[in-house]
């Protein structure tokens, strides 16, 4: 698979939204490298239209399909959008915005979602990172997984909490050596990847198959 930030030169089957930050692109670059695909493009752009947070950014799905002549979109966003249950309100979200859903489905704890947007018919994976919180709990059971390092992820949920985590997690790949994320990703075998980025791989897994 290929993730690109430009879709110039490339034709991309796969967008990309999430609200949440550029630690999903450092994630997504390492596993890309891992699947299988070479003509799978994965377009991750970051414009003002994908600039939306939480829930917001699949406001965007209404002018995806028109804009970029893209019809599968895979949003990624953090858990602690949700109140209680992510199925539901993520369902409920494309509703309030006009979105016709046909069929959803789970795949390990991702959505699948078959939609339209008007006459587009739109295939929708979403993405729940952490899944508690954010995607740095998953990245810590990577650095658990492969440094044998243990990330303290006790506390309270509050920003304050989430730039320790940050901050603890940038610390360990510096005293590792370890320049980018990406790099430990991707020099990390499949098991240990899908042990730590179990909803994402899931997903990039499926669209690996769908593709053969």
């Amino acid at each position: 698979m290929r993730l690109v930030e430009e879709s110039k030169g490339f034709e991309p089957k796969y967008i990309i939204i999430t609200g949440d930050g550029r630690r999903e692109l450092n994630v997504l670059k390492g596993l890309t490298k891992v699947y299988n695909g070479d003509d799978i493009v994965l377009y991750f752009p970051f414009t003002p239209l994908f600039r939306k947070t939480g829930k917001k950014a699949l406001d965007s799905i209404k002018t995806i399909p028109e804009k970029f002549g893209i019809s599968s979109i895979i949003y990624i966003v953090d858990g602690d959008t949700f109140i209680d249950s992510f199925i539901n309100e993520i369902q409920d979200y494309l509703r309030s915005i006009g979105i016709d859903i046909e069929d959803v489905n789970l795949i390990q704890k991702a959505l699948f979602i078959k939609c339209k947007s008007g006459n587009h018919k739109i295939t929708l994976y979403c993405i729940v990172s952490g899944p508690q919180t954010f995607i740095e709990e998953e990245i810590a059971q990577l650095i658990n997984l492969k440094l044998g390092v243990e990330i303290d992820l006790s506390g309270t949920r509050d920003s304050t909490w989430r730039n320790r985590v940050k901050n603890d997690i940038n610390q360990v790949l510096k005293e590792k050596g370890i320049e980018k994320l990406e790099f430990l990703i991707e020099t990390t075998g499949k098991s240990k990847l899908e042990a730590s980025f179990p909803n994402i791989c899931a997903i990039l897994k499926k669209i690996e198959e769908d593709f053969q």
